[in-house]
């Protein structure tokens, strides 16, 4: 990084959009590291993989097999890779209750730096993850060196105040980790990263921060997904172009701090959204 892009508070990011094998702990582990390596050897500072990136989405019985602790050893070649850069891994995270959750860890320095928990768990078809997940309790930005990101999985994303809640906590970026199925449209792209494309941009300038998207590829039991891995910054312009659909790939994304001031200054701060006017409504609704 150069001294300039230091002053202007400017961070690098690689969005690693893989194509997980089901249940194949060991071959996951291995691309999440070569992974690493290559996002190293480009600069990245911050490592995002998709949705349940190191089991695969459609577990189903497999989730109490593949479930970890966040101590889990088997984890321990990612805290060690954390040494040398940051990552926000997805994973089936067995709780000390011994439930399951839908979680993304934020590793840095050879440790836990936060845990996201999704909050809005998919409830349709084979993707019924209420059968095998708890949902999150609560929402709040992660912290490491970099500074502090909203971390929203799948569905998560698609309840526009889960962004907004994170934005008045202060995050200044938001991070979405997905695994999303998809179709294809006329001309043989997803027809579900558009609809990604589109609630990116929109969430970037409702919030008013970058929003970078980790989305996973290939195949898994017949169901195809797109890999549409991006991101916008906080006016909702594409810091990167997207190339690489259905196929791994490793997406490499930029965005000054200096500009999220800036675009700050020209639209309505989220610090100003009343979200408790949703509540008193519904309140009075059932009065």
């Amino acid at each position: 990084m150069t001294p300039r892009s230091h002053d202007r508070g400017e961070v690098r990011i690689a969005l690693a959009q893989i194509a997980t094998c089901p249940a194949q702990l060991g071959h996951n582990l291995e691309r999440h590291l070569e992974m690493l390596d290559r996002a190293r050897a480009v600069g990245a500072q911050l490592v995002v993989f998709p949705e349940l990136s190191l089991s695969g989405y459609v577990v189903a019985h497999g989730v109490l097999e593949m479930a970890m602790r966040a101590d889990d050893p088997r984890l321990a070649p990612l805290f060690a890779a954390s040494r040398e850069i940051a990552l926000l891994v997805g994973l089936p995270l067995r709780e000390p209750d011994g439930r399951i959750s839908n979680a993304a860890l934020l590793l840095e320095g050879n440790e836990l730096r936060g845990v996201h928990r999704k909050l809005y768990l998919s409830a349709h078809g084979r993707f019924d993850e209420r059968r095998w997940f708890m949902p999150g309790p609560r929402l709040q930005p992660l912290e490491c060196s970099l500074g502090r990101f909203g971390v929203l999985i799948g569905e998560d994303a698609w309840h526009l105040s889960s962004a907004l809640h994170l934005a008045q906590a202060g995050a200044e970026a938001l991070l979405i980790m997905a695994g999303t199925p998809t179709e294809l449209d006329a001309g043989n792209t997803p027809a579900g990263g558009r609809r990604w494309q589109h609630l990116v941009a929109t969430t970037a300038i409702t919030t008013v921060q970058p929003v970078l998207l980790a989305d996973r590829c290939g195949w898994e039991e017949g169901i195809l997904f797109g890999g549409c891995s991006g991101g916008v910054d906080a006016l909702g312009r594409p810091l990167t172009t997207i190339t690489s659909f259905f196929e791994e790939a490793l997406v490499t994304v930029s965005y000054s701090r200096a500009d999220t001031v800036f675009a700050r200054s020209l639209q309505p701060a989220p610090c100003l959204e009343r979200l408790e006017l949703g509540r008193s409504t519904l309140e009075r609704g059932h009065a």
